[in-house]
C-alpha cells in the first residue's frame, strides 16, 4: 500500500521561491507514494523588523566578529531576500546542514556559514549543537550577534548566548497567521487516515492541526490518531504529539531528504501499523464443549477435572500474553533497528547528494573552461582575420598613394556637423571644412569633385552666418558662475569714505604746523603760549568732528530691504544667482533663445538690486551677461544635404571600384 506524505510546512509568501522549489524538487525525486500540501499556518514577513538588519550591520562596535543566527530555514529565507547582497566579514549561523544548503542556495559564501553536521553527538542539528558550535569557533565575548526567530520560538538559545558573554540581539522577522482549512481539504486528509505519514516542523503545527480537525469530526480524527505515522524534527514537538494522542510518532533529523529516508527505509512497517485487528480472541471453554458432548457425560464430575480444565485456560492465557509481549519487543527492536539503518541511509544519501553537488560543480567548471577556451579560440581567429584585413589595406595604400582617403574628408564633415549642430561653433566647422576641400584639392575622380563642389557651397552658406562662439561664452559664464560666492552684496559693503584717527591726525599736520610756524615773528612768551593752547583745541574739536561724522553712512538703495538681510537670506540669494547663471548656461547650449533671455534678466535683476554694482567683479559679470545676451540664438543652421549626398556617392563609387 502506497503512503500519502502529508507536509504541513508553513505557507511563505509568493515572492520567497527558494525553499519552495528545493522543496519540489525533493519531492519529486520520490518515486513512490503521494503527496498532500497542508500548510496550517502562513509566515507574514514583518517588514519594519527586517529594515533593522542593515543599520545594524552598518553600526560601530568593538566587538571583532559579527554574526546573524537563523533558527529555521523560513526565517533564513526572509530574511536574506530581504537584505540583498549578504556582506563579506559577517558570518551567518544555522541548525543543520538543510539550512546551510539554503544558505548556499541564497548566496551566502559557504566559508561565511556556520552549521552543525550532525556527524556526532557534539554537533546535533538544534539550538544545543549551534551553541557548542559557536563556543569552538569564537572566544567568550567575542561577537555581535543578532538572531532572526519568529514568534514564540527558541527564546533558550538567546539565553546561552548570552551566557557566553556575547552581544545578543533578538529580531522577531514574522508572525504567523492560521490558514482555516476549508472542509474539502480536511476530507482529503481523513481518506487518506490509513496511509497518512504526516511531516510536523512545530509543536505549533500539530497544535493548530489537531485544534481544526476537530471542530470537523472527532471520531476521524481518533482513528487518524490510532494509525497515522508523525515525523518530527525536535524532541519538545514527539512530547506534544504524544501529548495530543498520537499513536505512532517518530524523530528524525530535519529536512526533506532525511523525510524521503525514512519512509524508503520504513515502507513495511507503516504497512504493518495500518493493518488493525478486526477481530478479538474470544474464549472457547473447549473442555466444556467436548465434556458435554461425551457419551455418560455426567453433572456430578468431580472437582480435580474442573481445576485442570481451569489451570489449562490460565496457562493458555498468560502464553498468549507473553507471546504478545515478546512480539511487541521484537516489533521494537526491529523498529530501532531500522531507524539506525534509515539513519545511517539517510546519512549515505546526504553524503552521496553532496558528492554529486561536487560533480555538478566540477562539470560547470569544465564546461565554463571549455566556453572560455572557445571564446579564445574565436578572438584568435578574429584577431588572424583582422590582421590579414589590415595587411591588405596596407597594401592597397602603398599601391594607391594618390588617391585621397574619403575617411578623413567623411571625419572632417563629421566634425563640422558636429560643431554645428551641437556647439554652435560656426568658426570651428568652417574650419573642418576647408580642411577638407584641401584634402579633395588637385583630385581628377568626377564623384571626388562633386564632393568638393558641395563643400565649397555649404562653406559659403556657414561662412555667411554670425560667428558667435557658443563655447567661449559658456566658458565666461562658467567663471562667472564660480565667482558667485565672492560677489559683494550691498548688506555686506564697508563703506569707502570712512577716515580713520590716524589718518585725520596725518592730513591735519601740516596745516598745524603752518598755523603755527606763521606767528614765529611774534618773541612774547604770551602769545607763544596761547597759539600753542589754540592749535592743541583746534585739533581735538577736528578729531571729534571727524569720529562723529563716520558714525553715519549715506547709501542709497531702491528698497531698504536689501542692506537688512540675514546670512541666510544672502546664502539663499546667492544659490538662486548661480541656479539662474547655471540654467542661462544650459538655454546657451540647447540654443533656446526665449529661455536664455529669461535667466540673463533673471540674473541681472538679482546682480542689480542685490549687488554692489561699484565692485569690479559684478560689473564685470555684468559685462559677460550682456556680451551673451546680444548673441543671436534663433539662426536657421544649414543641413548640408548637398555634401552629404556627395559624400554617400563618393564612398559608394570607391566601394565598386575596389570590388
Amino acid at each position: 500500500m502506497a503512503h500519502t506524505l502529508v507536509v504541513c510546512k508553513p505557507k511563505l509568501p509568493d515572492q520567497y521561491l527558494t525553499q519552495r522549489v528545493d522543496l519540489k524538487r525533493q519531492l519529486d525525486q520520490m518515486h513512490s507514494g503521494h503527496v498532500m500540501y497542508f500548510p496550517v499556518f502562513e509566515l507574514v514577513p514583518d517588514l519594519a523588523s527586517l529594515l533593522t538588519i542593515r543599520p545594524w550591520l552598518e553600526t560601530t562596535t568593538d566587538k571583532p566578529n559579527h554574526l546573524i543566527v537563523f533558527v529555521s530555514p523560513s526565517v533564513l529565507e526572509i530574511a536574506v531576500t530581504n537584505l540583498g547582497q549578504w556582506p563579506a566579514n559577517v558570518y551567518c549561523g544555522v541548525m543543520g546542514r538543510q539550512s546551510a544548503k539554503l544558505a548556499i542556495d541564497l548566496g551566502i559564501p559557504k566559508d561565511n556559514i556556520i552549521a552543525p553536521t550532525g556527524e556526532n553527538d557534539h554537533e546535533t542539528e538544534d539550538s544545543d549543537g549551534l551553541a557548542r558550535l559557536l563556543a569552538t569557533h569564537f572566544e567568550a565575548g567575542s561577537c555581535r550577534v543578532m538572531v532572526c526567530k519568529g514568534p514564540r520560538g527558541r527564546v533558550e538559545f538567546p539565553k546561552k548566548l548570552v551566557e557566553m558573554q556575547h552581544d545578543v540581539t533578538v529580531l522577531e522577522c514574522y508572525d504567523r497567521k492560521v490558514i482555516e482549512q476549508s472542509d474539502t481539504q480536511c476530507e482529503a486528509l481523513f481518506a487518506r487516515t490509513y496511509d497518512a505519514v504526516l511531516w510536523i516542523t512545530s509543536s505549533e503545527t500539530i497544535e493548530a492541526l489537531d485544534s481544526q480537525l476537530a471542530r470537523k469530526s472527532e471520531s476521524r480524527l481518533k482513528t487518524l490518531k490510532e494509525t497515522a505515522t508523525v515525523l518530527t524534527t525536535h524532541p519538545r514537538i514527539t512530547a506534544k504529539c504524544r501529548e495530543l494522542g498520537y499513536a505512532h510518532v517518530v524523530q528524525i533529523a530535519t529536512g526533506i531528504q532525511s523525510v524521503n529516508s525514512w519512509l524508503k527505509s520504513n515502507k513495511k512497517s507503516m504497512e504493518n501499523n495500518n493493518q488493525t485487528s478486526t477481530a478479538t480472541p474470544a474464549t472457547n471453554p473447549q473442555s466444556v464443549a467436548t465434556a458435554q458432548s461425551r457419551p455418560g457425560f455426567s453433572n456430578t464430575a468431580q472437582p480435580s477435572g474442573q481445576w485442570l480444565g481451569k489451570a489449562a485456560f490460565f496457562i493458555s492465557v498468560v502464553s498468549f500474553v507473553l507471546i504478545l509481549l515478546i512480539a511487541f519487543a521484537g516489533k521494537n527492536q526491529i523498529e530501532k533497528t531500522r531507524m539506525a539503518f534509515g539513519e545511517r541511509i539517510q546519512k549515505e544519501s546526504t553524503t552521496l547528494d553532496l558528492v554529486k553537488e561536487e560533480i555538478n560543480k566540477s562539470s560547470d567548471l569544465a564546461k565554463d573552461l571549455k566556453t572560455r577556451f572557445d571564446l579564445l579560440e574565436l578572438a584568435q581567429k578574429e584577431e588572424a582575420s583582422q590582421r590579414a584585413s589590415l595587411e591588405e589595406v596596407y597594401n592597397s595604400l602603398l599601391a594607391s598613394r594618390t588617391e585621397v582617403s574619403l575617411s578623413e574628408v567623411e571625419q572632417l564633415i563629421s566634425i563640422a556637423k558636429r560643431q554645428l549642430y551641437l556647439l554652435g561653433n560656426v568658426k570651428g566647422a568652417s574650419i573642418a571644412l576647408s580642411q577638407a576641400i584641401d584634402l579633395l584639392e588637385g583630385t581628377e575622380k568626377p564623384s571626388l569633385l562633386n564632393l568638393r563642389t558641395a563643400l565649397e557651397k555649404d562653406l559659403t552658406e556657414i561662412k555667411a552666418l554670425p560667428s558667435d562662439d557658443l563655447l567661449r561664452l559658456a566658458i565666461s559664464l562658467d567663471s562667472v558662475v564660480n565667482s558667485v560666492e565672492s560677489l559683494p552684496m550691498l548688506s555686506s559693503v564697508q563703506a569707502t569714505t570712512d577716515q580713520t584717527l590716524a589718518q585725520l591726525t596725518e592730513e591735519e599736520a601740516p596745516e598745524a604746523s603752518t598755523e603755527t610756524n606763521t606767528p614765529a615773528v611774534i618773541d612774547t612768551q604770551t602769545q607763544q603760549g596761547f597759539e600753542k593752547v589754540w592749535t592743541s583745541v583746534k585739533k581735538v574739536a577736528q578729531t571729534v568732528w571727524y569720529d562723529i561724522k563716520s558714525l553715519i553712512e549715506v547709501t542709497k538703495v531702491d528698497s531698504p530691504e536689501v542692506l537688512m538681510l540675514s546670512s541666510r537670506q544672502e546664502t539663499d540669494l546667492r544659490n538662486t544667482l548661480r541656479l539662474s547663471l547655471l540654467n542661462a548656461r544650459i538655454s546657451l547650449l540647447s540654443r533656446q533663445a526665449t529661455l536664455l533671455k529669461s535667466d540673463l534678466e533673471r540674473s541681472s535683476n538679482l546682480l542689480n538690486t542685490y549687488f554692489d554694482s561699484k565692485s569690479i567683479q559684478v560689473q564685470r559679470a555684468q559685462t559677460v551677461l550682456a556680451e551673451i545676451g546680444e548673441v543671436q540664438l534663433d539662426l536657421v543652421l544649414p543641413e548640408l544635404q548637398a555634401t552629404s549626398a556627395a559624400l554617400r556617392l563618393a564612398v559608394a563609387g570607391q566601394q565598386g571600384e575596389r570590388q
